[in-house]
């Protein structure tokens, strides 16, 4: 939830002051973006994706526990499909 709140904000915060808009659609001088670039995906998703990293790691709650105590078993089926017969039969 945090990285796409951070992904969102900070996609639709740069956009506005991209050229794009910030010049384009608002009137002001050319070279005055706060925000160099047309688009910013780069630069959002790559804080999206840091920040849904960053506190992964920093939860220590305990459904974070259980998570990450079940990876290796949902790794093991989603590659080897062990267990996975199971959930065939809806």
């Amino acid at each position: 939830m945090i990285g796409g709140f951070l992904g969102l904000v900070s996609s639709v915060a740069l956009t506005v002051v991209s050229p794009s808009v910030w010049e384009v659609t608002f009137g002001n001088p050319p070279g005055s973006a706060l925000f160099p670039y047309q688009s910013p995906a780069l630069f959002s998703m790559t804080l999206a994706f840091v920040a849904i990293w960053l506190f992964s790691i920093l939860d220590k709650s305990p459904r974070a526990a259980q998570d990450r105590a079940g990876f290796l078993a949902q790794r093991v089926r989603s590659e080897a499909g062990i267990g996975a017969s199971g959930a065939s039969g809806h």
